[in-house]
């Protein structure tokens, strides 16, 4: 389990379609973190967040920035934020015998 907080400045991107937003985690997450998807806890200007780094098919990992944390921070698509990132210990992946996370 990986224990290192991770620190970037990043752009908001915006979900094509719709009015979600998103910013990429800038490292090869299965080498940080041994696995592609990982349930984190991140700031977003110091705004506090539980979700998942995921790989949406673009070939990087993204988490998504939800509508009411853009409006506490002041921030939309398009503007610079600060992100911490860090593995959820106690919210964490696991494996099943059938292979399905939970």
């Amino acid at each position: 389990m990986n224990t290192k907080t991770y620190t970037f400045t990043a752009q908001i991107k915006k979900v094509p379609d719709m009015d979600g937003a998103f910013v990429e985690f800038p490292l090869d997450v299965r080498e940080e973190f041994g696995r592609g998807r990982v349930k984190v806890q991140a700031t977003f200007d110091g705004y506090p967040y539980a979700g998942s780094l995921v790989n949406m098919g673009t070939g990087c990992h993204i988490i998504g920035i939800r509508k009411d944390i853009r409006k506490a921070i002041g921030k939309q698509p398009g503007d610079t934020i600060h992100v911490t990132i860090k593995e959820d210990k106690n919210r964490s992946s696991t494996r099943t015998t059938e292979g399905r996370t939970t």
